[in-house]
């Protein structure tokens, strides 16, 4: 059974993100000057590289900068975290490409705020039909990440704490476990199913579709295969009542 408490919390998570992703999504927009720029820069950055320009490591924070950066306080949750953005257009990538990361402490409670970051690899070509498809990821990572900072740390919630896996990622980093149990960290589950679930919402398709097109792309290119894609449904069928997702997947 799904208590309405959950429900309207689950609520109040969603406009914050929403809310999030669209101030992100103009700045996203506003980036697209740099393509224009003599020097490809905006707000004092290169943030745009033609084909001949050698392409910094984005995820280097001394290769590459932020072009966006707010500290987001919430008092109805509540939630508190810095939040940065970093956009990169590149001529030629022929390619969309995204991340995202929280850093965030592992211990029950901390004196650290979080840091939430997210990333664009964009080509220029694309635009400005590719906004469509940035606005979704938006709202998927930031639902994602804002998970992950609720599990320890400043923002811990008590029903939500979850004790460290660093050891059992460093061993999937390492290849001494499957890929595929990172699918099936304690932590990220409810941060995938959070974050899909507000993206099928905001796509108005079936959350089942998604959650089936995100499995199939690492199938499809290998991480994974259709059993272990098996195994990670079925348990994250387990979690779907606990996360108050009142769906089939």
């Amino acid at each position: 059974m799904i208590r309405l408490k959950k429900l309207i919390i689950e609520g109040k998570y969603d406009s914050i993100v929403t809310e999030l992703s669209r101030k992100l999504l103009t700045v996203i927009k506003d980036s697209y000057q740099s393509t224009q720029n003599p020097k490809g820069e905006f707000a004092g950055k290169q943030i745009f590289f033609r084909k001949d320009e050698k392409i910094p490591n984005i995820d280097d924070d001394s290769e590459f900068e932020h072009i966006y950066f707010e500290e987001v306080e919430n008092q109805t949750i509540p939630l508190d975290f810095y939040l940065q953005l970093k956009v990169m257009w590149v001529a030629g990538l022929d390619d969309f490409r995204v991340g995202g990361d929280a850093y965030n402490p592992t211990a029950r409670q901390s004196d650290d705020m979080p840091l939430i970051e997210i990333r664009f690899e964009m080509d220029p070509a694309d635009y400005p039909t590719i906004l469509s498809q940035a606005a979704m990821e938006l709202r998927d990572i930031l639902r994602h990440e804002i998970e992950h900072t609720t599990q320890s740390g400043w923002n811990t919630i008590s029903s939500k704490y979850l004790p460290s896996d660093q050891s059992r990622r460093q061993k999937i980093q390492t290849g001494a476990l499957p890929t595929a149990e990172y699918f099936l960290l304690k932590k990220e589950i409810p941060a995938m199913l959070h974050g899909m679930y507000l993206k099928a919402k905001k796509k108005r398709v079936p959350f089942q579709d998604e959650v089936n097109q995100y499995l199939d792309r690492w199938v499809s290119n290998g991480t994974i295969n259709d059993a272990d894609k098996a195994r990670i449904l079925k348990t994250w069928r387990t979690y779907l009542p606990k996360l108050g997702i009142r769906q089939e997947i």
